[in-house]
């Protein structure tokens, strides 16, 4: 039987320690169908014997000088930097992606690391060492907390606030979430609606994510043609909504069933 990677992405949910690179493929995995899961497992297991594990430094060393991972800055919204599959063939991608990437290679080679979530970036930090932060966009490059702040301001033009805040960890589901995130905003940027339809089918998934997103999503079934999907997602919708919202969610399964005949 195929697998599912909607299924699988849900199921890995489920858990707050899940492989964070199991839900980057399954992710990819809807980019690019027919990926094999496996082999991809397979491939990031094969990269992880070829770094130097037998330290932090060395293990980023193989990663960013010898293997040639680096941050695409000539495509960044291409969005096959957001599919780890992609990332690991093209040794090229986004901060969350290396990011991700460098979770996973860390943690079956003995290094831990955590996600920083940096408004407008992203970053790793070494679980052992927590004044030190890793900077996987810049090849790796480490940074203290100064160093952090100093990005932020960079980054933001220097009219926003810092707060410590932004250097505390953020949850496994977070990362998916703000993967996901990165991947909506290209496809409704270019009004693909096939693939922003997946993209937020994953999102909803998420428990941090609006419920205004779930109503987003039956819009693009009923964009996509999907009116009993539409109607019934509405519905759901409507049995925990407000009195208003509730009247306008039921308006909508009505002409979503309307539309079926």
């Amino acid at each position: 039987m195929a697998w599912d990677p909607a299924e699988k992405f849900r199921q890995l949910l489920q858990d707050e320690e899940f492989a964070l690179h199991e839900g980057a493929l399954c992710i990819a995995a809807h980019g690019c169908p027919g990926m094999d899961f496996q082999a991809e497992l397979d491939r990031l297991h094969a990269l992880v014997d070829r770094c130097d594990r037998s330290s932090r430094d060395g293990m980023l060393h193989s990663m960013f000088s010898e293997l040639g991972f680096h941050g695409n800055r000539a495509d960044y919204y291409d969005p096959r930097n957001s599919f780890l599959n992609e990332v690991i063939h093209r040794r090229t991608g986004i901060p969350i992606s290396l990011a991700v990437l460098t979770i996973a290679i860390g943690q079956l080679s003995g290094n831990d690391f955590d996600g920083i979530g940096l408004p407008g970036h992203f970053l790793i930090r070494d679980r052992n060492e927590t004044d030190v932060f890793i900077d996987v966009y810049a090849g790796g490059a480490l940074l203290d907390a100064q160093g952090c702040e100093q990005l932020f301001h960079q980054i933001t033009g220097g009219d926003k606030g810092f707060h410590p805040a932004y250097l505390a960890p953020v949850d496994h589901s977070s990362i998916m979430e703000r993967m996901l995130g990165n991947l909506r905003a290209i496809y409704a940027q270019n009004k693909d609606y096939a693939n922003l339809e997946w993209v937020l089918e994953l999102r909803t998934m998420c428990p941090s994510v609006p419920a205004g997103e779930a109503k987003q999503l039956g819009m693009i079934n009923m964009e996509r043609g999907r009116f009993d999907q539409a109607a019934r997602r509405f519905e759901q919708l409507a049995q925990v909504a407000e009195d208003d919202d509730e009247d306008q969610l039921q308006r909508l399964a009505t002409l979503a069933r309307a539309r079926m005949n």
